[in-house]
Parts: C-alpha cells; structure tokens; sequence
C-alpha cells in the first residue's frame, strides 16, 4: 500500500518550511530511512527519510517551493501502484496558502530604472532573523553597557592547553560564571511573571552565507573550557554545512555573539528574544594600558551587555559585566 511523506513539526514554531532539494526523483527506487528531500525552516535545513521501500511515484512540491506542516511532499509504492485515490484526497485536502501582496511582487520583478539589481528571497533563516530582530526591538527595552578586558592570561591558557583551547571558550565559561552569580540575565519574561532559568544553555551566534544561526551549548556549566570548545566547533560545522538540527537550537538561556571575527572593535548586539541578555564580544587588538602605574602593551578586547531593561536594572548589568571581565582576566 502506498505511503505519504508528509512535513513534519521541525521545531516549537515551525509551520512552514521551504522545500530546498529532491534527493530522489519520480520513478526512482528509495529505501526505507533514506533521505529523500532537503527542507529548510526559519531555524535550520532538515533532510527527511523515505517512510518505507519502493518506488517514488509521485512528488507534489518543487524545488523552491513553501511547504506547511502536514502536506503531502511525496507519494511511495509499488511500481504502477494506482495512488489515484491519494491523489483526490490530497487535492481536496490542500489548503491555500497565504495569500502574496500582489503590488509587492510587481514592484520587486519590475525592471530596474538606474541597473541591475539582485533579488535575495526572504525565507528561511532570513525571514526568522528579519523578524525576530524586528521583534526584540519592539518588546524589550535595550540598555547596553561598555567595558574592556585583559586577555593576557586568557591567550597564555589557551596557548598551553593541550587541546588548544580558544580564547571564546573561556569568555564563556566566564560568563556563566558570571550568570550564576547574576542570574537575573539567565532569564525570559512575560507581561505577568519572570522565569528565572536554574541551568546554563549558552546561545552562540554563527553567522552563515545562509543567515544567521544560533546553536546552543546545552549544560555549559557542566563543561570545562576544552569541552565548550569542542562543542562550539561541532555546531559553527553544522551551521556552516546547514545541517543544524531544530533540537541544535532550542532552550537557549543567554547568548554569546562574537564580532571580533570580522575585526569590529565593538558594537550593539539586540536581544536574542525570548532571552533577557546578551553579551558582545569585539576584536582582541594591542592596546597601551595602565598597569600598577606603568604603561604596558596587553592585549585588550572591549565586551558589551544588552539586557532588557524592564526587568534588568542597569546596576545589575553592569556589576555582571564587571564579574565577566574578572573571569575573563583571572584564568
């Protein structure tokens, strides 16, 4: 008897999702388990199993194509199986999708008046973080505070470790440290209550030729520097490859974003929402500093802390990033 694959829930939110890639093609002979298309959603490219042996009779979605959760992508049977009943079924069934501003669609397609212009599709891991930024902005009350760190110890550590550790992992495991003694930032908020998180799932932006992503270090607390780094190239791997799994990026508590990479002195990172904080971390650069009345050469990196300011005071702010800082100088 002829089975359907069909979308599945990929994540807490997810309804809708865009279909990337046929893996397989009508007429072809598939295996039970074996990837057969390529779905990304707002959060992460998802590759689906064939749900049992035969044939792949019929696909009913293209490539590019937005898909919701629980349509039919695909039909598998016997050779000359008879799936016309499936077939009326799904037809009845399909729902309209919603509907698209006409006057928008003609307006992007019309020709340029003054050359050639590029169209970028806004799906996916774009669309989530064009609205999530949009969103965080719109519900919390950002504050942002400034201070700068020391890395010469942090570099000296991560130097000597025998598994090379970098100098993000001990900001880190700072940061947590730091979080525990604060844990007001560790926290999410609704208009009537505020959740206080007791674990430490830090939040690491990655960004991708694909869009954003935010994998989670899940039970940071738990692992040692050489750990949280292992597992922080294991997820920027997937995220670069877009095979982040929906479970990859689920119950965040706190984020980590680190511009330093792309040699931004510092900026001001928004809320990864429902989150309360964020911290930014820009480049490491020698600096001149005053250190017990002389001027030396360190090697310096200005850090920041977004935080919702409804639920947050900026004292606190400041005191935890001031307890980062300490972490970070104290390795």
């Amino acid at each position: 008897m002829a089975e359907e694959l069909k979308v599945p829930k990929t994540g807490y939110d997810d309804t809708e999702a865009t279909l990337v890639e046929w893996l397989s093609e009508e007429g072809d002979e598939v295996v039970y388990d074996d990837d057969i298309v390529v779905l990304e959603t707002d959060k992460s490219a998802v590759e689906l199993p064939c749900p049992s042996d035969g044939v792949l009779l019929k696909t009913l979605a293209d490539e590019g194509d937005t898909v919701y959760m629980g349509q039919t992508l695909a039909i598998i049977g016997k050779e000359d199986e008879d799936i016309s009943e499936i077939l009326d079924r799904v037809a009845a069934e399909a729902e309209t999708p919603p509907a698209v501003a006409v006057n928008a669609q003609t307006e992007a397609s019309a020709p340029p008046a003054g050359g050639e212009v590029e169209i970028i599709p806004l799906t996916g891991v774009r669309k989530a973080m064009s609205e999530n930024m949009l969103k965080s902005t719109q519900v919390a009350a950002h504050g942002t505070t400034f201070n700068e760190a020391d890395l010469s110890n942090a570099m000296a550590a991560a130097k000597a470790s025998d598994k090379r550790v970098s100098v993000t992992a001990i900001i880190v495991k700072a940061t947590v440290d730091a979080l525990k003694e604060f844990p007001i930032l560790n926290s999410s908020s609704t208009d009537s209550e505020i959740r206080v998180k007791k674990f430490y799932n830090i939040s690491m932006a990655v960004n991708t030729d694909k869009g954003l992503y935010v994998p989670v270090i899940k039970q940071t607390d738990a692992k040692s520097p050489e750990q949280i780094n292992e597992e922080m190239k294991r997820l920027g791997d997937l995220a670069e490859q877009g095979r982040l799994a929906p479970v990859d990026m689920e119950n965040g508590t706190f984020t980590i974003s680190n511009a330093g990479r792309f040699g931004s002195l510092f900026f001001v990172p928004i809320i990864n929402q429902p989150q309360s904080g964020i911290l930014g971390v820009g480049t490491i650069s020698k600096r001149p500093i005053v250190v017990d009345d002389k001027i030396e050469i360190r090697p310096m990196v200005y850090i920041c802390v977004s935080y919702d300011h409804r639920i947050i005071p900026g004292a606190i702010a400041q005191q935890f990033l001031v307890k980062v800082k300490e972490g970070i100088e104290a390795v």
